[in-house]
């Protein structure tokens, strides 16, 4: 399966059920002694900077969180911007991924950081209309009008994180986040043809089973790495350099609703 029609149908976020996938980006830079590390909202089909954030992606939380336990909130996308420029050829807006820098000096704690964020949780219901017409919206039933048949109801939340070591790797710990995927391996030591280690958890506690995809931001058009996970864990051979996303998808069902919690992690490997 190419890993644009995996995002299709995993990478759903709380604006519909085909929205575009949500992600973090790190970028770093050594400079004067100091790692200057740039984080910020991926959308699109791609690792990587694809596309702005629309203003229907709403976040709970937006953080940085240290190897010592210290939790710093970002700032989030900003919202209602007005085009730069349209035009029948092209228009011109921000980039809205809410980008911002992280400097860790020579005082800086060292061990592994990352940046996260959880959405806000969405509401998509698949209906037929008085017509007998299938539609879809974001809405909850009691606020449809025209509503016939409710034929299915989602609860949707995206969670995302990258990390990034400074001076030496650390065990990241779990921040909280309903679905996390954390690297158990010494993601600062890694290099093509390496293997990492995935931790995987669902609650707090080890997912038992399913899969978790990776893609490459150097080689978009290439199939994804598939693993499965086992008691919490999944591992993958590392095939390039660049950018990494580690991609789940998570669905249980509730008073007949489905829950849909999907997660990523994004690492940098030499």
């Amino acid at each position: 399966m190419k890993f644009s029609k995996l995002l299709l149908v995993g990478a759903i976020t709380t604006t519909s059920l085909f929205a575009h996938g949500l992600w973090l980006n790190s970028f770093e830079a050594k400079s004067h002694g100091s790692s200057i590390v740039t984080v910020g909202l991926g959308s699109g089909h791609g690792v990587g900077i694809e596309e702005a954030v629309g203003d229907r992606i709403q976040l709970e939380s937006f953080d940085l969180f240290t190897p010592d336990a210290k939790t710093i909130a970002l700032k989030k996308p900003q919202r209602g911007l007005d085009p730069i420029y349209e035009s029948d050829s092209f228009n011109i807006a921000q980039s809205n991924l809410a980008m911002q820098s992280i400097t860790l000096g020579k005082k800086s704690k060292a061990g592994t950081y990352s940046v996260g964020f959880a959405t806000k949780t969405g509401m998509f219901t698949k209906y037929l209309d008085s017509k007998g017409k299938q539609k879809f919206s974001t809405k909850a039933k009691e606020k449809i009008r025209d509503l016939k048949e409710v034929v299915s109801t989602m609860k949707v939340t995206t969670f995302a994180k990258t990390y990034f070591v400074n001076k030496k790797w650390s065990q990241p710990e779990p921040v909280g986040h309903k679905l996390e995927i954390i690297p158990t391996s010494d993601i600062s030591k890694l290099y093509v043809g390496d293997k990492i280690e995935l931790e995987v958890l669902y609650n707090g506690k080890p997912l038992q089973s399913g899969y978790i995809t990776a893609k490459n931001s150097l080689s978009k058009n290439d199939n994804a790495l598939f693993s499965n996970i086992r008691k919490g864990k999944a591992k993958f051979v590392l095939t390039n350099f660049g950018q990494w996303s580690f991609d789940m998808v998570n669905k249980t069902k509730k008073d007949g609703v489905d829950i849909i919690d999907k997660a990523s992690a994004t690492i940098n490997i030499k």
